[in-house]
């Protein structure tokens, strides 16, 4: 064990001590400054991040919006400062996809940002300088190829001054279909050969409606939709796991999908949000007469192979 390693894991120790639960990442004090900590908790999963003492002594503690790294998204970031008096520090928490072997923070900066290895649990820790902006994160390989970014819309800036935590969360959803500013496509061939995967339809639709175009879009396009007058159906799909799954909350009830649960919100605009082992998908109906029952019927119909 070199040095760097063994700091580490003295500051995993001191972490754990402290704080009662296995801390599978940290970045030892720097100076006078204090440990950084990492760990996962929850379901759906976030990262959790602490600051200590060198002496063992919390202080604080600032959970990260929920997020699941996947192949298709492969990192999931929070860009964290702890602003107490005397304590100052700033750090990237993240998490990477299984495929990913370390993060870059591409930051507003003339010198370029080491690449931070993964540590247990995917975490990523790396310390940033204050008030520069983070452009986005890059996921790299074992080779240090770049295998995905999260650009700066997805990535969270927290802020904890000692007594509450304010700041902004990222984009993350996790809903969109592809890469860029949002296109309508020609057909589904196109559509499909952009998202990187062929879109699953539904078999049924309600009377008077006819199928649209199809339509590429970023993860930070969800929940937002494309414009539209009158009665519609919006369909949106992507690889799973959602990068921030929906959680549910006040106004929604589940629904079953098939083996998947739902979460079904109505009754004026009616979402529908699932997910299964392959593919998550959202449904939007608007400006029909009982909506949930036209969505619930639209999700039950979908397969694979419908007929395109």
């Amino acid at each position: 064990m070199d040095r760097m390693e063994d700091a580490a894991a003295r500051a995993r120790a001191i972490a754990e001590g402290a704080l009662g639960h296995p801390v599978p990442h940290a970045l030892p004090a720097e100076g006078e400054g204090a440990i950084a900590a990492a760990s996962v908790a929850g379901d759906p999963p976030f990262a959790r991040i602490a600051w200590l003492s060198p002496q063992g002594e919390v202080i604080a503690r600032v959970a990260c919006p929920p997020g699941r790294p996947s192949r298709w998204r492969p990192v999931v970031a929070a860009a964290v400062s702890l602003e107490a008096p005397p304590h100052a520090d700033r750090v990237l928490v993240g998490r990477l996809a299984p495929e990913a072997a370390a993060a870059r923070p591409l930051l507003a900066a003339e010198e370029e940002v080491a690449a931070a290895p993964v540590g247990g649990e995917g975490l990523v820790l790396a310390r940033i300088p204050a008030e520069v902006a983070v452009l986005g994160v890059d996921a790299l390989d074992a080779s240090g190829e770049p295998i995905g970014r999260l650009g700066r819309p997805g990535v969270s800036e927290l802020r904890f001054d000692g007594s509450s935590v304010s700041g902004r969360l990222g984009a993350t959803h996790g809903m969109g279909a592809g890469i860029g500013g949002g296109r309508w496509a020609p057909g589904l061939a196109e559509a499909a050969f952009e998202a990187g995967y062929e879109a699953w339809l539904p078999t049924w639709m309600p009377p008077g409606l006819e199928r649209g175009r199809p339509r590429v879009e970023p993860d930070i396009a969800y929940p937002a939709a494309p414009p539209a007058d009158g009665a519609r159906v919006l369909l949106r799909q992507a690889p799973a796991p959602l990068a921030s799954p929906e959680t549910g909350g006040r106004g929604a009830r589940s629904a079953a999908i098939g083996d998947a649960e739902g979460v079904l919100r109505g009754p004026r605009l009616v979402t529908l949000v699932w997910e299964g082992p392959e593919r998550a998908f959202g449904l939007q109906v608007r400006g029909m007469p009982g909506g949930e029952d036209v969505a619930l019927r639209v999700a039950r119909s979908i397969r694979p192979d419908a007929v395109r």
